[in-house]
């Protein structure tokens, strides 16, 4: 028996118990030939849940050449790989953590099955702990404008603080979450305030089975006379599905996508006059992350009237583009891309014109990391494909539509003033990473994570910009307004901001952190301000209406 690590949903440890397992195992080459992906595993169930254990077990696959190993997820996580001949194993698991256990099918030439079934558990706690924290210290509260930063000294408890509430004027407005193996932040920063203002907080610790401390004592602070950065939000709408692709006309309707319902919705800028354009022909979920993604767009759209769409099939990931005059032209759809790889998660999804006019689109490696790598595969890259939907002939590989490879699951895109692209892409366990893509640039996936990885100093690997621990980050959507770099992320519950400095970020700030949950798309608005979207519930199954999102405005200052 074999023993892996990887850093888990909670960021910590989990470690295998019983069976074989290897983590990162490449595919054997000797049946380069085979094309043919196994069927997904079937009749995933788990077994003798206890506070730190699970047990999975599964039947098994049908592949041409036969199955080599099975490879096991979490939400999206790789944990390792089995060989064929195991299909029981137990895993290590954290007491009151949620878990999505799914297996892929993997052969010997590297095809990757679509995922089974999802199980899903919730390990008991190992003991009844009633103990509250140890009530913050120190709490010392800043005001520059209208944004106040709080910072306060780490609470105590018997087994791990997990999490702190913050208060203004007694109300909760901000909630910062950790584990054991990873403290919660003692800092947050509150935006969007009145100016001229006098405001109170207080702090709360809370620990993993719901004992909260009692307040910390009040910091009083009182805001500037204006605003220079995040000045305001307002809710404009709420949604039941998923909004994911987002984008605003020149006539300042807004367009956004429900990702399971496999529409299009338009509304007036102020929430007003919501109704449904269309339906997506051919549109599919996953059982996880696929179904109706990205939305843009054409540069000339006050002329042409072409609103591009990237979204799953029962088969693959494409990018289509239709006529729309105030509802959906599903006749005039012209089908441009097809065949980028598929699966449970990792379907990538955005879609951005460059100032280039040429559309550029964020593909996932479809849980299958070897496609990452490979320049005969759409999987794991950024694309780039004139509006009509053929291959720019200055693409730095000749009839490919790929201009950047070597990534994992990219879902954001933005230019900044100097037309250079920036991207948002999600890690493993480890690290999140914002780059800067040049043409033709490999950005080392599945060799590198982040900057971890042996291989991470391969000359010809392109380093990120920034990297994030995925406790604070797993990012979705980027948008840029005046050179300022804003990044919506959905397990780290917050949204950062980030002056572009040359090829640097700086002046790096976090805000929302826990006040609207999982954040998904940020995109800029008309008017120089930007638009938020949620992702809270049921973005990891593709049921449709069981969500509760809010879509908002907010408003920018000149800083």
């Amino acid at each position: 028996m074999l023993s892996h690590s990887a850093r888990l949903a909670v960021f910590t440890v989990c470690t295998v118990l019983a069976g074989i397992i290897t983590a990162g195992e490449s595919s054997v080459s000797a049946a380069a030939a085979d094309t043919q992906p196994p069927t997904a595993p079937t009749g995933l169930a788990a077994s003798d849940l206890s506070c730190s254990a699970v047990t999975l077990s599964w039947s098994a696959a049908v592949d041409d050449t036969g199955v080599a190993f099975y490879d096991l997820y979490h939400d999206g996580q790789a944990l390792g790989s089995t060989v064929a001949e195991v299909r029981t194993i137990t895993l290590g698991v954290v007491a009151g953590a949620r878990w999505g256990f799914y297996v892929n099918a993997r052969d010997a030439a590297g095809n990757v099955s679509q995922a089974s079934n999802t199980v899903s558990v919730t390990p008991p706690f190992c003991s009844e702990d009633d103990a509250a924290p140890s009530v913050p210290t120190g709490l010392s509260a800043r005001a520059v404008g209208t944004a106040v930063t709080l910072q306060w000294t780490a609470a105590t408890d018997d087994v791990a603080v997990t999490g702190y509430d913050v208060l203004r004027d007694g109300a909760e407005v901000g909630s910062l979450s950790g584990s054991a193996a990873s403290p919660p932040d003692t800092t947050f920063t509150d935006v969007g305030l009145a100016i001229d203002t006098d405001y109170a907080y207080a702090v709360v610790a809370r620990d993993a089975q719901g004992n909260i401390s009692k307040p910390s004592d009040p910091a009083q602070v009182r805001t500037g006379s204006s605003c220079a950065a995040v000045c305001g939000i307002t809710q404009v709408a709420t949604e039941r599905d998923l909004p994911w692709g987002l984008t605003q006309l020149p006539d300042g309707t807004l367009l956004y996508g429900q990702r399971d319902l496999f529409t299009i919705q338009a509304m007036a800028s102020d929430g007003t006059d919501k109704h449904s354009i269309g339906t997506v022909p051919d549109a599919a979920g996953t059982d996880g992350e696929g179904g109706v993604l990205g939305l843009a767009i054409s540069p000339t759209f006050a002329t042409d009237n072409w609103l591009y769409v990237y979204h799953t099939t029962a088969t693959d990931n494409r990018i289509v583009r239709f006529q729309y005059d105030g509802t959906l032209r599903t006749e005039s759809r012209e089908i441009l891309v097809t065949g980028i790889p598929r699966n449970k998660y990792h379907n990538g999804g955005r879609l951005r014109f460059g100032p280039d006019g040429k559309l550029y689109a964020a593909a996932g490696d479809g849980q299958d990391p070897d496609q990452a790598q490979d320049l005969d595969n759409l999987g794991g890259k950024v694309l780039r494909l004139n509006p009509d939907g053929s291959v720019p002939p200055d693409n730095p590989f000749p009839g490919s539509f790929v201009w950047s490879y070597g990534h994992r699951n990219p879902q954001g895109l933005a230019f900044d003033s100097h037309g250079r692209l920036w991207e948002q892409e999600f890690g493993n366990n480890v690290m999140d990473e914002t780059n800067l893509v040049v043409k033709g640039g490999n950005y080392g996936w599945p060799a590198c994570e982040g900057t971890i990885g042996d291989a991470c100093g391969t000359p010809g690997f392109v380093a990120p910009v920034q990297t994030y621990p995925v406790a604070a980050a797993s990012c979705s959507g980027i948008a840029i307004v005046r050179d300022v770099l804003y990044i919506a992320c959905l397990r780290g519950t917050r949204l950062y901001r980030a002056v572009i400095d040359g090829d640097r970020l700086t002046e790096i700030q976090q805000y929302y952190v826990g006040t609207y949950g999982r954040l998904r798309t940020v995109e800029p608005t008309v008017d120089g301000n930007l638009w938020l979207t949620t992702s809270t519930r049921g973005d990891k199954d593709s049921i449709p209406q069981n969500s509760n999102e809010k879509i908002f405005k907010i408003t920018l200052g000149d800083g």
